[in-house]
């Protein structure tokens, strides 16, 4: 049998238990709620659309020519226009990279980022001519 006292010691040793192993899993999402660097997109378009509605304003870009989007914006309350944080070169369709947020664990040789390795320099042999020992 035991004494009311008895419960609460074990209660508060319990409680002090359950602190020092909830400590941990609360910091740790401290830390991963704390970054908030937005994603970066895995392909980047050169040509946005902007569409407004009755009260607000989106923005997609995901055109690859001014004519794909001006066809897209055919018929709504909309303009396509650069996008200025295009980082490909000019001309080019689109710019594929690399998330920041994913680890590098999809470089196989179906991966869009494989990059084959590169071959190894032959290693060159010199022959020397053996020394002879003198008689």
């Amino acid at each position: 049998m035991t004494t009311p006292m008895a419960r609460i010691f074990t209660v508060r040793r319990l409680a002090g238990t359950l602190r020092l192993l909830l400590l941990p899993l609360a910091l740790g999402t401290t830390f991963v709620a704390a970054d908030t660097s937005p994603a970066k997109a895995e392909i980047n378009y050169p040509y946005c659309l902007r569409v407004y509605t009755s009260r607000d304003f989106y923005n997609d870009c995901s055109y690859s020519t001014m004519a794909q989007c001006r066809m897209s914006a055919s018929g709504r309350t909309a303009e396509c226009y650069r996008d200025p944080f295009y980082s490909g070169p000019p001309g080019s369709a689109y710019v594929v990279t690399k998330p920041r947020f994913l680890p590098d664990l999809s470089d196989g040789p179906d991966s869009p980022y494989y990059v084959p390795p590169q071959p190894r320099p032959k290693k060159q042999h010199h022959r020397t001519k053996r020394r002879q020992h003198k008689n």
